[in-house]
């Protein structure tokens, strides 16, 4: 084989690997938990796969995934689990909004949690839906028609409180309108240079347990950056 041939060889297994990508994962993987750290070390590639794939890949990979999750009940707690860390999580470089729906959808649709064991997933379904990059921002109670620079914080939390100086510091923000949505319970910050928002139902656009978390708004109301942690 020349050298030459040898590259195209190699290029074309590399393509074609690439190209399988998170399409066939579930063909050949095994849902076993009987190692449960290599059994999470798998999972986090199928995430990793699926969050670069084309979304309609990712999504009939989550069906591949819950068409053998439905074989064992047990499995299916461990991984559901799995899945909202990795999908929904703000911390997890994997969150994506359609494809944890679709999780959602199914976990709803397959009848093996109760009602009860779905509500917390389906509330977090519209949570991920909320001021994803290139939508126009909601924010409760207010129009927003100008940039802005907008941190979800609870009152309670000192970390939120350190996040509000901490935004207001950074220049990379100094010419935008500094909006705080505040939640929970405990005094209203005074740090200056923030308008101060309280809500009469915050959990009606973010997950109030997330903060501090910011979005960034462009002067005609889109998001120009998704929800991401102030810490």
């Amino acid at each position: 084989m020349s050298r030459f041939t040898a590259i195209i060889f190699c290029l074309a297994l590399l393509l074609g690997c690439q190209a399988k990508g998170v399409s066939d994962f579930w063909d050949t993987h095994s849902i076993d938990y009987s190692d449960i750290n290599a059994a999470q070390d798998q999972f986090a590639d199928f995430a990793e796969l699926a969050v670069a794939a084309p979304e309609n890949e990712a999504l009939s990979a989550i069906d591949a995934l819950f068409d053998k999750l439905k074989e064992d009940a047990v499995a299916y707690y461990i991984y559901t689990d799995w899945l909202d860390g990795a999908f929904y999580n703000i911390f997890s470089p994997c969150r994506n909004s359609a494809i944890y729906s679709k999780a959602v959808d199914r976990i709803v649709a397959d009848g093996i949690l109760s009602q009860n064991e779905c509500e917390p997933f389906i509330e977090k379904r519209e949570w991920i839906g909320y001021n994803l990059e290139g939508e126009k921002a909601t924010v409760p109670g207010m129009a927003l028609c100008q940039s802005a620079l907008i941190l979800v914080l609870d009152q309670s939390c000192p970390s939120c409180r350190e996040a509000l100086t901490g935004l207001a510091q950074n220049s990379q923000w100094a010419d935008l309108r500094h909006i705080a949505i505040c939640c929970g319970y405990g005094p209203l910050p005074s740090v200056p240079g923030w308008e101060y928002l309280q809500p009469n139902n915050a959990s009606a656009v973010f997950d109030p347990r997330m903060t501090p978390i910011y979005f960034v708004v462009s002067a005609d109301g889109t998001v120009e950056t998704a929800y991401h942690l102030a810490i």
